[in-house]
């Protein structure tokens, strides 16, 4: 029997909830340590939900210490335990009912600086394609992020962008198996100030995030900068 999700306007995406309910079920312990965690075509039967969701949600979970994902072996559940793993969340703050946009700024592609090809170990001069976008909650802008693809993606419309940037990934065939984060309190650039309406004496929050494949190749590199406003970041651990 498939599990009862909430497709209304303003649930959670679909990932999200299948996520919560099998952090629910490690949590009380349905699924012990070392077991063999459901294929994702089992999940989509369970759910009643295309494969591309569930992948997502086996990549949060991944993400988050719960599972291992090997080839030949399937998924294993490492700990079904919230303890003794350090999570970092980002929470906005504020009213829940001012709604929450993406709205997506250009679309281009270029040459990154050579911080960026180090960092994404790419050969100096290599084209990426480059995504701005800026988030607001109600009227307010409250996130800016700049994001660049690896060369294997050649193109990206606003239509492909709609959703999560990593449902988009999933569906080039690159996942996220680890990530590498740096955060800093910064004075915003000119542009910056623009696009979020503040003046130089506001500082921002600055979050630098690196994603890898398996492979440790880099498949997405993200700067943003936040409000410190309406986030709170709050560090999970033993």
């Amino acid at each position: 029997m498939k599990k009862q999700l909430d497709y209304s306007t303003h649930s959670k995406p679909l990932y999200a909830q299948v996520y919560d309910i099998l952090v629910d079920k490690l949590n009380k312990g349905e699924y012990r340590k070392n077991d063999t965690f459901p294929t994702e075509a089992e999940f989509q039967e369970m759910f009643g939900i295309s494969r591309i969701t569930a992948r997502r949600a086996l990549s949060e979970l991944e993400k988050e210490g719960y599972v291992k994902r090997s080839r030949g072996v399937g998924t294993l559940v490492i700990r079904n335990s919230k303890k003794a793993y350090a999570t970092i969340h980002t929470q906005i703050l504020g009213a829940s009912t001012e709604r929450i946009k993406r709205k997506i700024i250009s679309i281009t592609k270029m040459v990154p600086s050579d911080e960026i090809c180090e960092i994404m170990k790419l050969p100096k001069g290599t084209i990426l394609i480059r995504v701005e976008r800026v988030i607001t909650k109600g009227k307010f802008p409250i996130q800016y992020n700049c994001f660049y693809f690896p060369p294997c993606i050649e193109s990206v419309s606003e239509d492909d962008l709609e959703d999560s940037i990593y449902l988009f990934l999933e569906a080039q065939g690159l996942n996220s198996n680890h990530y590498t984060e740096k955060l800093s309190a910064v004075v915003p650039s000119p542009q910056e100030m623009a696009l979020l309406n503040i003046d130089e004496k506001k500082p921002v929050l600055s979050r630098r995030r690196v994603d890898y494949n398996k492979n440790n190749e880099a498949i997405l590199y993200m700067e943003g900068s936040y409000l410190s406003d309406y986030y709170e970041y709050k560090v999970n651990g033993s």
